[in-house]
């Protein structure tokens, strides 16, 4: 929400943001004066030119001038739909104020301080709140060092209060006033959407410690309220409004239980339902019959047929957080998981505003390959499956090689949610052994929006259109062609075939009523690419093509009162890829159905999910595979026959998840499966717990998690890799947690694995383990420089058949990134990401003979990619113009050795990036 207060002359006279509310929302009936109509008339919505409009002097009830006459208020408004940077998004201001004043001096207060404040307004000053007056005095008189003293002191008081009390709702609500009247005045330009996020977020904080909590959801519900439309926050608001209706029953008592029929009203006006807000007022009117305010609407609108909608400003740009699992966030969750927001995604350089190698930047990942996949603990990526809106997905990358895949498939730009799990994770996830990465699209849009990007690899476009107030769409789609970027670095020469792709995803949404709503999405991508690689005896193009094919269909229903919802599911999907290397010529084809039901129910203090799940699928194979690790002329090979293979999965859980204090959660799970490829049924117990003894949050959890052993991904027979395939793997993960700054996270785990079936050439396990220990010490609140750095510790071991312990395939021992991000004059912008992983072990060749089995490691892994970007405004839309240096000190770094029988020659296979790389590019949004 970019909403603030923007004052002309004598700034120093302006009032509170609890004086302003108290003229409008504290005595809703009192709308006699001018002044009071307008402030009411901020709060309802308004179009861009009367959130210009000078509202003069505001005046209390009993006629106390509150400001001179000659103080003029503004509001100024920072708005607008997704800009991607290529691939990437930022935030700009579009709606521009009456007179020439600078952005930082026009950006004073979220309004979370005027939602807050008549409920603010009615209990006595604590120490806290003096100081938060002491800061918001100081932010409007521009007095930064003042306003940062009297902010620091107020969120230790603040803090110190939740310390005392964790449901202490209204302390974490003066919290959030603290940053949006005291902190984001002086942010940087990147840094207003991080303290936004804050802000909010506190606020739902207070709704996870009490759910119930009246004041907490109304000031919830006020935020996004004000929220102007084009955000997309409506919907959130109607949802809020309604549970507070629902919760509120027929008491009248206090008086202001007549705000959420009023609020919702004018929120149904906004989608066109007039009958909706005609039935919520009279409701509304029924209970309060002294309210004049509910009066007027049921009255003016009773004249017409249908509501005046309001003009709706022109949109600008958004920085959206993508919603991550709150387990770094709150410690009642008591799964593990990983919090990255849409500008972690979005920034960070060298992550090609890639999902998947978002999550590569944060704890709980291997830097065992450079490209998309996601090596979680010890475990290769079949173990972490990818679900798209309840489907999974038989593959998520682009450009697959016998080394993974370059890029991910799924386009940030239509995410709007995403849950990973490094292990311990919920029963509702099966089939899975490491991790899990579950990421939700968007919802029904709000309004038409849509920027177009491109670079010198890529181009494409987003776009999303409400069709009415309970329909829209929304799509994005892009297209890659490396031929320019070869050109550029003298490498044209090095693929005979460059890489592209083509890719789209497309979303309809339909909310037939509230809480309810049916959701199709749509995903279609091809890829291809040809490299001139020398390794297993052969010297020639490595070609390699591959598509994905999804579509899924969701249906969705929540409880009035939000204690119950229901989900169901049904999905299929398909991923077809092809390998071409001097023998090698294989083709396969994956398909499947699946269908999905879970739900969900408050029983008093605890939440009981469970679910059911079934899938069908068929693998398709043709083609010329080898039959040892040698792919030159005269290697020997095998011609697949042309059949189907087929298996099937079939699953349920159920969850129980308890706080029975402040201090401490509990969720405990059962699952069973008849998993893919399996004839038996498992049963996999799976517990946690989280406990706050004090500033931090300690959790513990773990259990059984089983997968079948039907798989997708192709690899070469290699006799010097240990083989097979696990089946059950055991876990135990151990964690601490500080929020703050910086924050920090500590987790600690044993995996072990068992219950393995052949599969592969080399020496068979028997049974495996990891153990090691994940950090990430983060920066978010700093003026200019930010970022995060994250450490894992790895040690894999396997036990094979022979007696022999021998390191895994994916034993990294050491894993570190770095990510900084700073700001510079003049609107520039210089990011660096490093990265750093011992090498993986390797079985090596000694005179045509292997050697001992993984006795040795590749080379350390390091790489370091730059960023500088700029914001251009252009006519009121914003320009976002950048170059990137991938690989900036020119590493060779290296994805494995291939070795010829013949010469005993090692020849080294270089990664996608092993030689220093420039993009450039730039978005622009439109309106």
């Amino acid at each position: 929400m970019w909403i603030g207060w923007s004052i002309g002359r004598r700034i120093n006279s302006l009032p509170s943001g609890r004086a302003i509310s108290t003229a409008a929302e504290q005595d809703p009936n009192d709308l006699r004066t001018d002044a009071a109509r307008r402030v009411r008339r901020l709060a309802l919505g308004c179009s861009p030119r009367a959130a210009l409009e000078p509202l003069g002097c505001i005046y209390r009830h009993a006629g106390k001038k509150l400001c001179s006459d000659r103080t003029t208020v503004y509001v100024f408004v920072l708005s607008g739909p997704p800009v991607a940077l290529g691939t990437r998004q930022l935030m700009h201001s579009t709606a521009q104020p009456e007179t020439p004043m600078r952005t930082k001096t026009l950006v004073l207060a979220l309004f979370v301080a005027f939602l807050a404040a008549p409920l603010a307004g009615q209990a006595p000053a604590t120490p806290a709140d003096s100081a938060l007056a002491a800061c918001s005095a100081a932010a409007r008189g521009k007095r930064e060092a003042e306003a940062k003293s009297a902010a620091s002191r107020a969120e230790q008081l603040f803090k110190q209060r939740i310390a005392a009390d964790k449901r202490d709702v209204d302390a974490r609500v003066g919290l959030a006033r603290v940053i949006s009247e005291c902190r984001l005045p002086f942010a940087s330009f990147m840094g207003m959407a991080k303290l936004s996020g804050d802000a909010l977020e506190l606020l739902q904080e207070a709704l996870a410690i009490d759910s119930t909590h009246w004041s907490g959801r109304y000031s919830l519900a006020m935020n996004y309220y004000h929220t102007p439309e084009f955000l997309g926050r409506t919907n959130d608001a109607i949802r809020e409004f309604e549970r507070l209706v629902a919760q509120q029953g027929t008491r009248t008592n206090p008086p202001i239980y007549a705000q959420p029929y009023l609020r919702l009203g004018e929120l149904y006006l906004r989608r066109k339902r007039t009958g909706d807000a005609l039935a919520v007022w009279r409701r509304g009117a029924t209970l309060f019959p002294g309210n004049q305010a509910l009066r007027e609407r049921i009255a003016e609108h009773e004249r017409r047929s249908e509501a005046t909608v309001e003009s709706r400003p022109k949109p600008g740009a958004v920085l959206d957080e993508l919603v991550v699992s709150a387990s770094a966030n709150r410690m009642d969750d008591t799964r593990s998981g990983t919090s990255v927001k849409r500008l972690d995604v979005l920034m960070t350089p060298g992550g090609a505003a890639d999902l998947m190698q978002a999550f590569q930047t944060g704890p709980g990942t291997t830097r065992a390959a450079e490209g998309s996949d996601l090596y979680v603990r010890g475990g290769d990526p079949a173990e972490a499956p990818v679900w798209v809106d309840g489907a999974r997905l038989f593959y998520a990358g682009r450009y697959e090689s016998l080394h993974g895949g370059a890029f991910g498939v799924l386009d940030p730009a239509v995410l709007s949610g995403a849950f990973f799990s490094s292990g311990g994770f919920s029963a509702r996830y099966g089939n899975a052994l490491s991790g899990v990465l579950d990421v939700e699209t968007l919802g029904l849009p709000d309004v038409s929006a849509g920027v177009l990007s491109a670079n010198t690899v890529a181009a494409g476009g987003m776009m999303q259109a409400p069709v009415s107030e309970r329909f829209g769409v929304w799509g994005a789609g892009r297209g890659t062609e490396g031929t320019l970027m070869l050109a550029m670095h003298n490498r044209r020469e090095e693929f005979a075939i460059a890489p592209r792709s083509l890719e789209g995803m497309m979303g309809a949404v339909w909310q037939p009523r509230p809480g309810w709503s049916l959701k199709a999405v749509g995903l279609v991508d091809a890829d291809e690419s040809a490299r001139h690689v020398s390794g297993w005896g052969y010297t020639g193009p490595f070609a390699s093509h591959g598509s994905n094919r999804l579509l899924s269909v969701t249906g969705r229903a929540l409880g009035s009162d939000g204690r119950a919802a229901l989900r169901a599911n049904l999905s299929a999907s398909s991923r077809s890829s092809g390998f071409a290397f001097g023998v090698m010529d294989r083709e396969r084809t994956d398909q499947g159905v699946t269908a999905r039901v879970d739900g969900d129910v408050l029983i008093g203090g605890a939440r009981l999910r469970a679910g059911v799940e079934a899938a069908a699928m068929d693998a398709h194979h043709t083609g010329i595979v080898p039959t040892s690790d040698q792919l030159g002329p005269g290697a020997p090979t095998e011609r697949l026959a042309e059949e189907s293979q087929a298996a099937s999965h079939l699953g349920g859980y159920t969850e129980w998840e308890w706080a029975p204090f402040s201090r401490l959660g509990l969720v405990a799970g059962l699952r069973a499966d008849c998993l893919p490829g399996e004839d038996t049924w498992t049963v996999d117990p799976r517990i946690a717990v989280a406990v706050r003894p004090g500033e931090w949050a300690l959790r513990v959890g773990g259990g059984e998690f089983h997968q079948g052993r039907w798989r997708t991904r192709y690899a070469l027979p290699d006799p010097g890799l240990p083989s097979g395939t696990p089946r059950r793997a055991r876990h135990l993960v151990a964690g601490a947690e500080r929020r703050g700054e910086p924050s920090v996270k500590l987790e600690a785990y044993t995996k072990t694995y068992d219950e393995y079936v052949p599969a592969g050439e080399g020496p068979r396990v028997e049974a495996g383990r990891a153990s090691g220990a994940d950090a990430i010490i983060r920066w978010t609140k700093q003026e200019r420089l930010n970022g995060w750095v994250t450490y894992s510790l790895l040690r894999g071991r396997v036990d094979l058949e022979d007696g022999q312990t021998v390191p895994s395939a994916v034993d990294v021992t050491h894993s570190i990134t770095a990510v900084a991000m700073l700001k510079l004059p003049y609107d520039l912008h210089l990011g660096n990401t490093l990265r750093y992983a011992t090498g993986r072990p390797y079985t090596p060749r000694v005179d045509g003979e292997l050697g001992p089995i993984h006795g040795d490691r590749l080379p350390t892994y390091l790489r370091l990619d730059t960023r500088l970007m700029r914001f251009w405004n252009v006519r009121g839309r914003t320009l976002v113009t950048y170059m990137e240096m991938l690989n900036t000190t020119d590493r060779a770094n290296i994805a494995g050795y291939g070795f010829d029988d013949t010469t005993g020659e090692r020849t080294a296979i270089p990664t996608f990036f092993g030689q220093r790389t420039v993009v450039l590019g730039g978005s622009i949004n439109l309106r």
